[in-house]
């Protein structure tokens, strides 16, 4: 604006009116002057706008200049930031992502080794039956609740917790898990692979904090539910535990059922023996009997003939009385040996007896050592006491492919297929017989 003022105050004065009044107007020297010092005062005036203005731009563009480096270092800084938080979260989805497959992965061997085991539970039911139901054909006294059968109960309970376990909707809540960590992990991969450039960097970062905290929500369930199955895999030490314990009372009960039947054996050797001598001694007696009876006919007869003597003979010399004696004599004494004949005959026939009574005992030990030694040991030999094999990912088949939906679709169904186990009457008898 000064330099405007100095500027209009200084005009010069048009030339041709100058011209035509020239001849009329004349300058005084002062008046010239006058001008001159007016026009350096002019000049100097302008050179010190000119400068300030000079300066005042540099200064502007310089202010200028820095503003504009500290905007474009604000801005780069600020995407240095958003770049370092992207990457974070980028790295922070792919660690999810692998933990996610490996916990996929588990669930999918802990199924397989649950089913595996369930598998091998229906046989092992079977077999624990079966021996029970074996060894009711015991007979008499060693239909006895032993140790064996008490062990045995003992098992089968274990096998039946465990295959309730195993069936109260657990395949239903892995497949579920295992639909549920699939569906996230997709997610994940959606959010890892720059499938955000058509959102918002706050959407994004919004939606991807609501992913990963559903990511680890499922990693937290999944770990419940491995530990959880982790506990229902532990009964297959106990169930190794208690059949070895079922084999050992086995092998305990079946040598003391060799050893009874051996001292039943050995008493009816000696039971043998003395019915034999009992009969050898009642034919002695029965000769001994008769050789007696024959002395007494014939001290009878000596009597009958004695008495045969005429009247005026027929006195009661010294040897009627010695006949009389003797007669007697053999009487007690054939008397005795009856009775003695009598009592080797009650011995007898209770040897007898007891001789059949431990025919009998001898035939249950038999039959109860054949029960246990054969078929109850024969039928534990057809399954062994553990499974050989583990699964690995690469013998267990893959089904879980395609949309979420369709995977969790496709697991119910196995799931509806595996509950027809549900059906089995777990509480009778298995009638079939595995001869050894």
């Amino acid at each position: 604006m000064l330099y405007e003022l100095v500027l209009n105050s200084l005009q010069i004065p048009p030339v041709f009116p100058v011209a035509r009044n020239a001849l009329y107007t004349r300058y005084t020297p002062k008046d010239w002057y006058n001008f001159e010092r007016l026009q350096y005062e002019v000049v100097d005036k302008t050179l010190i706008v000119s400068e300030k203005l000079a300066e005042e731009s540099e200064r502007l563009a310089q202010e200028y200049d820095e503003q504009a480096w500290k905007d474009q270092f604000d801005s780069t800084k600020e995407i240095s930031c958003v770049i370092q938080e992207v990457n974070f979260w980028k790295n922070e989805l792919k660690k999810l992502c692998e933990k996610l497959i490996n916990k996929i992965n588990e669930l999918i061997l802990k199924r397989a080794d649950i089913e595996r085991g369930l598998d091998d539970l229906l046989p092992r039911i079977k077999i624990i039956q079966e021996n029970l139901y074996e060894r009711e054909k015991r007979q008499n006294i060693d239909l006895v609740h032993d140790n064996v059968e008490r062990e045995l109960l003992k098992l089968h309970d274990i096998l039946i917790d465990a295959q309730k376990s195993a069936d109260s909707g657990m395949f239903k809540k892995l497949d579920v898990q295992i639909a549920m960590n699939r569906a996230t992990l997709d997610e994940l991969e959606l959010d890892a692979n720059d499938k955000f450039r058509d959102l918002c960097y706050f959407d994004w970062l919004k939606r991807i904090k609501a992913n990963i905290k559903r990511a680890r929500c499922e990693i937290i369930q999944s770990d419940e539910l491995l530990h959880t199955q982790t506990n229902i895999l532990r009964m297959e030490q106990d169930i190794f535990n208690q059949w070895k314990t079922v084999g050992s009372a086995l092998e305990q009960r079946i040598q003391e059922i060799k050893d009874a039947r051996n001292r039943l054996q050995d008493r009816f050797d000696c039971i043998l023996h003395e019915i034999y001598n009992t009969g050898k001694t009642i034919e002695f007696l029965k000769k001994s009997i008769q050789d007696k009876e024959t002395y007494t006919k014939v001290t009878q007869t000596r009597m009958s003939l004695l008495s045969m003597r005429p009247v005026s003979e027929n006195i009661n010399d010294r040897e009627y009385p010695k006949l009389l004696r003797e007669l007697n004599d053999l009487q007690c004494t054939v008397n005795k040996l009856k009775q003695q004949q009598c009592q080797e005959e009650n011995t007898l026939q209770y040897l007898l007896s007891l001789k059949a009574t431990i025919e009998n005992d001898l035939a249950i030990k038999s039959n109860s050592l054949y029960i246990d030694e054969h078929k109850v040991v024969g039928l534990r030999r057809t399954f062994p006491p553990s499974s050989s094999s583990k699964p690995t990912l690469e013998n267990v088949p893959c089904i879980y492919s395609g949309s979420a939906k369709h995977l969790y679709n496709t697991l119910s169904d196995r799931y509806q297929q595996h509950s027809t186990l549900d059906h089995i009457n777990r509480s009778d008898p298995i009638h079939f017989l595995c001869e050894s």
